[in-house]
């Protein structure tokens, strides 16, 4: 079992002890990409600040936290090709099964749905992914490539967005949870 660094960006209101004494911030977003559940950049704390300055544009926090990780109670779809190939097979379930109203508009939070609650894989108490393409080529401090041939396209990122949705904390040993920025809250928690 590998330990992970994880960090969390919300929104600074102001309220840096009760989010201490809470643990992190639940996503109940209808449009969140891994459905309901606890969100944080996996490793790199430059994408948490990424997500506050560009996604939030509001003054913000940012949390770090370690969790216990392990493949199998996480669905690894950054780092598991096998997870990969399970995945693959419930989004053709679901379309097969005309489960959404639009086959054709599929998102991986409707497939994450599906595997939990209707086919009733829930041993997941996490997933991991990716996500490409969601930092923008404009925002270049965030967008570290380094190209494999000079001239083609293709390039090794540096940065990759991986993102950590967890559904249940206490399964995944979530610990140590401190603000590590802004500054000036430091001495409140």
């Amino acid at each position: 079992m590998a330990r992970k660094v994880l960090y969390q960006t919300v929104k600074d209101k102001g309220n840096p002890k009760e989010i201490k004494e809470n643990g992190p911030i639940l996503c109940s977003n209808d449009d969140a990409w891994l459905g309901h559940g606890y969100y944080f950049w996996d490793t790199f704390e430059d994408l948490g600040h990424w997500w506050g300055q560009y996604k939030l544009r509001v003054p913000y926090m940012l949390w770090k936290a370690l969790c216990d990780f392990d493949t199998k109670s996480c669905l690894d779809l950054h780092g598991e090709p096998e997870h990969l190939a399970l995945f693959i097979s419930m989004i053709k379930l679901v379309k097969d099964q005309n489960i959404e109203d639009d086959p054709e508009n599929t998102t991986v939070s409707d497939v994450l749905y599906y595997i939990r609650n209707v086919v009733g894989i829930n041993h997941f108490t996490s997933v991991r992914v990716s996500g490409e393409l969601s930092i923008g080529a404009k925002n270049l401090t965030y967008n570290l490539k380094l190209p494999f041939e000079i001239g083609k396209n293709q390039f090794l990122n540096l940065l990759p967005p991986i993102q950590l949705c967890i559904y249940d904390l206490e399964a995944m040993n979530f610990r140590e949870h401190d603000l590590i920025y802004p500054d000036h809250y430091m001495d409140a928690v």
